[in-house]
């Protein structure tokens, strides 16, 4: 089974899985929050973001104590869409 990356993290209480996401510019980090709100359409996941100018921070419920199919597709996929977003 695919892997997201080692950078998100398990949160015990409540049970979420998080990660922060860097970018050069203000640019970056606006295409990857607009390609982030499509990916959400897309899967129906629908995250807490907080984020500034050049960082977000993404934090997904989980249903139980493991990411589930659906936390691991969507971190998976903004993953590559933050790879996309960092030159």
């Amino acid at each position: 089974m695919a892997e997201f990356s080692g950078e998100w993290s398990v949160q015990k209480r409540p049970p979420r899985l998080a990660r922060r996401y860097e970018f050069a510019s203000y640019g970056a980090t606006r295409g990857f929050l607009d390609d982030l709100a499509a990916l959400s359409e897309q899967l129906g996941c629908y995250p807490d973001l907080n984020f500034a100018r050049t960082h977000v921070n993404v934090s997904l419920g989980m249903n139980g104590e493991e990411p589930g199919t659906m936390e691991r597709d969507f971190a998976m996929a903004a993953d590559a869409i933050a790879t996309r977003h960092a030159s």
